[in-house]
């Protein structure tokens, strides 16, 4: 097991006094890279993004916790080493801890025991004494930022995202974190001191406990309104831990326990060797888990940057593939997933380092570099080397490459392919149009207050107000305004407008899934309800209240409306009569209340919803009855969009959830049985783009497409189309993607055999 990636190309080989060796990961305010010092120990060396270190405010943030950091010492923090935050790059330095994440160690080995639980929370605490005893507030505790190792937990990037308030990120008025461990009085703006961490702790303890977050997943908006109003489910954790998770997660941060009570409460645990309280040997975590940790101590460090030349191909890793085995794909690590929208999450801006050479070249990755093999995707084996692919002797070795159609001048978020055009949401906060043949820039729709891209249909692009809750419709050829509808055309009475949850045009219609509010003291806290607006003039055609929840999944076909709900009794996928929002059936997927439905796919006269607690559910279109279930045998939560399916074979993915960047799954299923045939690991959460020519095709956060045999799982091949997540949206064989230099590329992908 492997602790860090491989350089690439662009990366540094010293920073100060340290030579880099490798990648840690990266994340909004910079990259993190594994480096050695000039005595030979290993030292994590994170380095400031390039826009942030030209804003003076943020430098200025930077020395001061950077000072505030130096006084953090303890037995359960990466203490601060070095630093020079008046470089040019602004960086700093930590003991490198070669552990694996909270986040990556639920993802593949599920729930932990309540003891194990109970020795993270006295570690995680008694690391937060020792933080807040230096004046600091870490307001970003989270799965990726505790790592473990068999001495115990360490919280990593204490105070670091404090350095980012008041500069360009928060200018916005936007809330920097991670839904569902942020406290409420940061959702809502008030003051923010150590009660906060100690919230962060109680989720985190739950979600090492259930393998969930403690108020479900789905849309950042939705989880941060469970936070605000809503209490944590707690039903998975035991009477006494459930107990001390919930006094943390109060929504009163005055109520409370303080860190000090924690650590003498928490720090009665015994672990698996039956020493009581007492970390080493890694008896304290899982056993699975404990393997892997284990296996990462022993792993060496690499010598000197040397690989990372232009015109070198970069660092890929083919799979092993077996039928219902499992492979992994290798890559740097993802950043922060990209569900949320501008103007309602931070969007991570990042740094232009891609050089456009010429036309029909293939996209170098690196500024000032041209890389021709860069695109050029390779099936070699695990690590690289000359080890091979192991797919078998009937897998036949494929080579994906993607050639650069065009370069817009437009960075657009999110982009949707139709009528000829990609439509997205830019940076500058207007929604705009490329022509999908020449990359020119087709029609700017002016007004910013309808920014957020809802979906594109019939010739209608839909979009909505973050604040105000009105829908524009606007048309797809001219990018001129058809109609404007306020959110009280469709707020039920007693109720006012909180956010939209999906939108989705078909058929002449644009269905609304939204939440609203109720008057303060109301219980429940909220009502949701789905309704049906006239395409051509935004007038309300129905509207259905539905008191507990709905999922952000919606679907249109032959008239069936698919949609994903929740009650007291339990949660259930459901059909209505698409023109007039009449039940048609409701299928129940879990007895327990929040487990949405997360993925919709319909495929003849069957159709098949994936929910966030894992499950793979095909129900008969017509009747609304059970075919099949399957649960795949990994722990990587919620399925994903979208579904696909081909061949009798249902392909999808599975990731842990949107607000933390996690390794994630792509599933091969017999859609007539259910029968799993193959899986195979992504390092970041994958998202199925499409099929081409028998294979299935698939890019992850990491900024690589991927491609394998949508039958076999085998055949792999990949290529880099970014530094980052390339945010893409694949039609036939072009992709129009993200490069990371603040520009949508466009390229047409072959798949050939070696």
């Amino acid at each position: 097991m492997q602790a860090f990636a491989p350089l690439e190309a662009g990366d540094p080989a010293r920073i100060g006094p340290y030579r880099i060796v490798g990648r840690l990961g990266s994340g909004g305010m910079g990259r993190v890279y594994l480096a050695r010092s000039p005595g030979g120990r290993a030292t994590a060396v994170k380095v400031v993004h390039d826009e942030l270190a030209e804003d003076p405010s943020f430098r200025t943030r930077f020395r001061r916790e950077v000072a505030a950091a130096r006084r953090v010492t303890g037995p359960f923090t990466a203490s601060l080493v070095d630093a020079d935050p008046d470089a040019e790059a602004p960086w700093l330095a930590t003991a490198h801890v070669p552990g694996l994440s909270l986040g990556a160690a639920v993802a593949r080995h599920g729930a932990w025991p309540e003891r194990s639980v109970r020795a993270l929370g006295s570690g995680l605490a008694e690391a937060l004494e020792a933080i807040h005893r230096a004046g600091v507030v870490h307001r970003d505790l989270k799965p990726s930022n505790v790592l473990l190792a068999p001495d115990g937990p360490r919280v990593i990037d204490f105070g670091i995202s404090v350095a980012a308030d008041d500069t360009k990120l928060t200018a916005t008025g936007a809330v920097v974190g991670s839904p569902g461990y942020l406290p409420p009085e940061q959702l809502i703006g008030r003051q923010v001191g150590p009660a906060g961490d100690v919230f962060a702790l109680g989720a985190l303890m739950v979600y090492a406990a259930t393998g969930t977050s403690a108020f479900g997943g789905g849309h950042a908006h939705g989880v941060s309104y469970r936070v605000v109003h809503e209490d944590p489910d707690l039903s998975g954790l035991p009477g006494e831990l459930a107990d001390v998770a919930g006094r943390c997660l109060a929504k009163d941060p005055l109520r409370r326990p303080r860190v000090p009570e924690l650590v003498a409460e928490l720090g009665r645990w015994e672990g698996a060797d039956g020493a009581r309280g007492t970390f080493g040997g890694a008896a304290w975590l899982p056993q699975p888990v404990a393997d892997d940790v284990m296996a990462l101590r022993t792993d060496p460090l690499p010598e000197e940057a040397g690989g990372a030349t232009a015109g070198a191909d970069l660092p890929t890793v083919g799979p092993a593939h077996t039928d219902v085995a499992t492979a992994r794909l290798g890559g740097p690590p993802g950043r922060p997933s990209s569900a949320a929208r501008p103007g309602e999450w931070i969007r991570q801006r990042r740094t232009a380092v891609l050089a456009a050479a010429g036309t029909f070249v293939v996209l170098a990755v690196v500024a000032g570099l041209l890389l021709p093999r860069a695109f050029s995707g390779s099936s070699r084996g695990s690590g690289g080397g000359s080890g091979g692919s192991s797919a078998g002797p009937a897998a036949v070795a494929k080579q994906l490459t993607v050639r650069e159609q065009w370069p817009s001048d437009e960075d657009l978020w999110h982009p949707v392919v139709a009528g000829g055009k990609v439509v997205g949401e830019g940076q500058d906060g207007l929604l705009h149009a490329v022509d999908t043949g020449s990359g020119d820039t087709a029609w700017t729709y002016d007004d910013p207050t309808a920014s957020s891209l809802e979906g594109v249909g019939d010739g209608l692009v839909v979009a909505s107000s973050d604040e105000r809750g009105t829908i524009q419709g606007i048309s797809l050829d001219s990018g001129k305004r058809v109609w404007s509808v306020g959110a009280q055309a469709h707020t039920a009475p007693g109720t006012t407008f909180n956010l939209y949850l999906r939108i989705v045009v078909a058929d002449g219609t644009v269905y609304v899934n939204a939440l609203y509010d109720l008057p303060e003291g109301s219980k429940p806290f909220g009502r949701y309800a789905v309704s049906a607006l006239d395409a051509a003039t935004g007038r309300l055609k129905w509207t259905r209240p539905v008191e507990y929840g709905l999922s952000d999944a919606l679907t249109v076909v032959d008239g069936a409306l698919y949609g994903g709900m929740w009650e007291k009794d339990g949660s259930y996928f459901y059909a209505l009569d698409a023109d007039t929002g009449d039940q048609r059936w409701r299928y129940r997927t879990q007895d327990r209340y929040g487990a949405e439905v997360t993925a919709i796919k319909v495929s003849g006269d069957t159709v098949y919803a994936g929910d966030s607690r894992g499950g793979l559910h095909a129900v008969d279109a017509r009747r609304g009855t059970r075919l099949w279930t399957y649960r795949p045998d990994v722990q990587s939560g919620k399925w994903l969009e979208p579904l696909l399916v081909t061949d009798g074979v249902i392909l999808g993915g599975t990731g842990e959830n949107d607000s933390t960047p996690s390794p994630g799954d792509v599933h091969a299923v017999a859609a007539g049985s259910g029968k799993p045939l193959w899986t195979t690991h992504t390092e970041g959460e994958p998202e199925l783009q499409g099929l081409l020519d028998g294979s299935v095709l698939f890019s992850t956060e990491a900024g690589t497409l991927h491609a394998v045999d949508a039958r076999t799982g085998k055949s792999p091949a990949e290529t880099r189309l970014s530094p980052d997540d390339p945010d893409a949206a694949v039609v036939g064989d072009r992709v129009y993607f993200d490069g990371g230099d603040g520009r949508l590329h466009a390229g047409r992908i072959s798949l050939t055999e070696k």
